[in-house]
């Protein structure tokens, strides 16, 4: 039988095991929970087509397949072993060519740094410019990421939603959502440091015109220490030819304060090879070369030359406008299906979601309960992953619930909200199509 010594030392040792384990107090404020993981089980569980996670499940490209495998087996070269910290100089050269016929403008290899993948870019970001009590606002819906890294670093986040994203006004297509430039105004204090920018957006798919941009410059430049963040993972993916990706670095005065980040792995469907890119002027470039060179010192070298060699072939290849147009066709078939079963899809311009109203599907009940908006650990009673829920397990498709791409403040405008990535193989795609007519079919939707 336990002494009372024993039994007395016994809760001091749970508090003492408990400190010893436990994260840093920013860590541990961010969410125990994934709604990414546990969208995932349950298509698995229920044998649903996952449209939930933004990862393409067609082929690598096979040119991007050769120069990898090139890369990786000519042990001479030396590509197996590491790069420079801001990147392999093929892909250096490579990048700033390639960027200096889009920008238009002289593009060397001080105006580029080289990352493990996009998101590790946008993290470099945040580590080498943001600090502790700084605040960083972005257009919402928003890439979730943006505001768990706001939180690592110790930032507090404010988020000026989009219009006509919900409600009775819903849009019918990602052009008719509107950004309110005063709020925007509004949302910008002297303790802002970063503005987080990204077209075409995830998960609306909205390509934000030059006007509105343009709007968006002025509102910066009254803010002489207001860095922008421009995310352009999705530049490639505009489905229309009456829109246009607009570089906010190529506004008048926005290319001194802007830092643009690319994804590779997105612009060649090999996501995870994890190479992503930032370019802007060599004031901003350099603190972030540093900050990788401590981070992980380097990306995948011989996967850093592959990219280089892809991107010289690609546009030969005429690579970018058949990506374009593979897509369109994509988004096209899921619209379709999607406006027949009776939901409301949001038709995006650029990238590769669509966002869909489920307001109509009364398997989700009612708005959510005010504490579950507020705890981002409480997202399995929300309104949107109780429709995720509903249509996974009654037509066997799955959309993303999309309450963690709003700040608390602004959740319940995704109550009725789901993303659907259409960057999936076309068999993937007809079998989504063809569950979701049949359940239309015998009533359950």
């Amino acid at each position: 039988m336990p002494c009372a010594k024993s039994l007395a030392r016994a809760p001091l040792a749970r508090a003492a095991s408990n400190a010893l384990h436990a994260p840093n107090a920013r860590l541990a404020s961010l969410p125990r929970s994934n709604v990414f993981a546990a969208c995932t089980k349950m298509a698995g569980d229920h044998g649903a087509v996952n449209l939930g996670q933004g990862f393409p499940s067609w082929p690598v490209p096979q040119f991007v397949l050769d120069a990898a495998a090139a890369s990786i087996r000519d042990s001479e070269a030396g590509f197996n072993q590491y790069s420079r910290p801001g990147g392999h100089p093929l892909l250096l050269d490579a990048i700033a060519r390639f960027t200096a016929s889009r920008f238009r403008r002289p593009i060397s290899e001080e105006n580029v740094t080289v990352a493990a993948g996009a998101q590790g870019a946008i993290s470099n970001v945040f580590a080498t410019f943001c600090a502790e009590g700084d605040e960083v606002v972005f257009i919402e819906p928003a890439f979730e990421m943006y505001s768990r890294m706001a939180a690592m670093h110790g930032c507090h986040v404010r988020g000026v939603p989009l219009g006509n994203v919900t409600g009775a006004s819903v849009a019918s297509t990602s052009e008719q959502l509107t950004l309110d430039i005063p709020a925007l105004e509004a949302a910008i204090t002297p303790r802002t440091r970063l503005l987080i920018l990204n077209t075409p957006h995830n998960p609306t798919g909205k390509v934000f015109s030059r006007a509105e941009y343009e709007a968006v410059a002025s509102v910066v430049r009254r803010h002489p220490r207001l860095l922008v963040l421009s995310d352009d993972v999705y530049e490639f993916m505009v489905l229309e030819a009456s829109l246009e990706h607009v570089h906010f670095a190529l506004l008048p005065g926005m290319w001194e304060r802007t830092i643009s980040t690319f994804s590779a792995g997105k612009t060649f469907s090999c996501t995870g090879w994890r190479v992503g890119y930032c370019i802007g002027p060599p004031e901003l470039i350099a603190p972030l070369t540093s900050t990788q060179s401590i981070v992980s010192f380097c990306a995948a070298a011989p996967l850093e030359v592959a990219i280089a060699r892809s991107i010289d072939a690609a546009e030969a290849l005429g690579y970018f406008d058949s990506l374009a147009a593979s897509l369109r066709h994509k988004r096209d078939e899921l619209v379709a299906a999607l406006g027949a079963a009776g939901l409301k899809p949001i038709v995006p311009g650029g990238g590769y979601f669509v966002l869909c109203d489920t307001s109509g599907l009364k398997a989700a009940g009612g708005p959510s309960p005010p504490s579950a908006l507020a705890d981002d650990n409480a997202f399995a009673q929300r309104r949107d992953y109780l429709a995720c829920a509903a249509l996974t397990k009654s037509v066997g498709v799955l959309g993303l619930p999309i309450g963690g791409f709003y700040s608390p403040a602004n959740r319940h405008l995704s109550d009725s909200l789901l993303r659907f990535a259409f960057c999936k193989a076309d068999g993937e795609l007809h079998e989504a199509a063809e569950r979701l007519r049949e359940a239309k079919a015998r009533g359950a939707l």
